[in-house]
């Protein structure tokens, strides 16, 4: 039973979020501190499903942690069990459609997400919001034998800190793999997505030598 509850984390990670100002209207409680982010569990009006939102700081600059977001290369090192990962369309250079495509083991299918990403820099406050929403494409039509999931409402939010040094970021989500699973085993499991999430990105950020993202350094103010 276990093996089979695990991968809805797995497929909540396909889904990411943040926001300074609560992106989902949600009643939020503090559930717990793990890996050193708060999780908040908020609850939906007429949603099977809950939210979950997740506050913490990584030790880098605001620059590298925007980077390992925005770098679908390096995608598999923070979203556990990921299997395809690609851009379907790139509008700009901070706006595209993604496709993501999660293993999961017998009996559960596999499961897949298309969304939307817009970065959104402000210079004067020194912070950055990610916006993710569910889109369709006409690259990536729905598949025999994979789930496709719904992605309500999802952001993340990052705030330069310490003279550029770190980082305060928060993330949310509220999303639903659909399919057979039972909501509440959703609702069980998906509570582990925000400090996965924030401590998949905050390990690679502060590796040794990681560098911003070219595609991101035109857009930052200068931070160590």
């Amino acid at each position: 039973m276990k093996r089979l509850l695990m991968p809805i984390c797995v497929i909540l990670s396909l889904v990411l979020s943040v926001s300074s100002n609560a992106a989902i209207n949600a009643e939020w409680k503090k559930i717990k501190n793990r890996k050193g982010v708060d999780v908040f569990e908020g609850v939906i009006a007429n949603s099977p499903v809950v939210a979950f939102r997740g506050v913490s700081v990584i030790d880098a600059p605001i620059g590298k942690v925007v980077s390992v977001i925005h770098d679908v290369s390096r995608i598999k090192e923070w979203m556990s069990d990921l299997a395809g990962s690609r851009v379907l369309e790139r509008k700009s250079v901070l706006e595209k459609i993604e496709y993501n495509h999660t293993k999961t083991p017998w009996p559960l299918d596999d499961r897949d997400f298309v969304y939307s990403v817009k970065v959104v820099i402000n210079k004067e406050e020194k912070s950055v919001d990610i916006l993710v929403e569910n889109a369709t494409h006409p690259d990536a039509p729905p598949v025999k034998g994979i789930v496709r999931g719904t992605l309500h409402s999802s952001r993340y939010y990052l705030k330069s800190i310490d003279n550029g040094t770190r980082t305060h970021i928060e993330v949310e989500v509220l999303a639903d793999p659909n399919g057979n699973i039972p909501k509440w085993v959703v609702n069980l499991f998906q509570s582990a997505w925000p400090s996965n999430t924030v401590a998949g990105i905050g390990k690679i950020a502060t590796e040794t030598g990681y560098q911003i993202h070219p595609d991101i350094t035109p857009f930052l103010v200068k931070t160590p």
